[in-house]
């Protein structure tokens, strides 16, 4: 059922999702999905989580192919695997951001944390001073990344177009490395 949801979405995005193209194609009868998964939105947060593990895949092979140690290089790594993903994957990825009225199974929500996980470390091995803050930092650097790709690609920006956000996202990036770098490490003064 999973792999079907998974088709159903790289096919059709959310809009096609439903429980009895679902259970059509997985050879099944609606009522086994609900058995299942206990709810429709249950079963897409699922295939959502195929979509994350595909994404984390696909960040750390990005970071493996990076040619540079330096963080704002790394960073860019990333976004623009970020990217690609998003245009290649349009329609699951679109569908991972669908609001939701359940709570991310523990092992889902794993998956979102192994996501964050990624820009953390590079945050810690780039030198971010401020550890507590790290999680924060790596939060607000993706959301907004991700809200301008998420925009772009769904012609959401309006006069921008999709052909501009790449270098939207380099000067983002660029800005906050060294914003990063200003931020006073504790007990040393300038």
């Amino acid at each position: 059922m999973i792999d079907a949801a998974v088709e159903i979405l790289r096919e059709g995005g959310a809009a096609a999702f439903n429980v009895r193209l679902v259970a059509e194609r997985a050879g099944t009868a609606v009522g086994s999905v609900y058995t299942q998964f206990g709810s429709l939105e249950a079963l897409r947060l699922e295939a959502s989580a195929v979509t994350m593990r595909l994404l984390r895949n696909a960040l750390t092979e990005a970071l493996l192919a990076c040619p540079s140690g330096a963080m704002d290089e790394r960073l860019l790594c990333l976004t623009d695997a970020y990217l690609r993903f998003a245009a290649e994957h349009r329609n699951n990825w679109t569908a991972m951001f669908e609001p939701r009225s359940i709570p991310a199974p523990p092992a889902i929500a794993a998956d979102i944390a192994a996501l964050f996980e990624i820009i953390e470390r590079e945050l810690r091995a780039g030198g971010v001073p401020s550890e507590e803050d790290i999680p924060m930092l790596a939060r607000a650097l993706w959301s907004s990344v991700h809200g301008m790709v998420y925009l772009g690609e769904i012609g959401a920006l309006g006069p921008i177009w999709p052909s501009d956000i790449p270098p939207m996202v380099r000067v983002l990036v660029n800005a906050a490395v060294r914003g990063l770098r200003l931020i006073e490490v504790p007990g040393e003064t300038g």
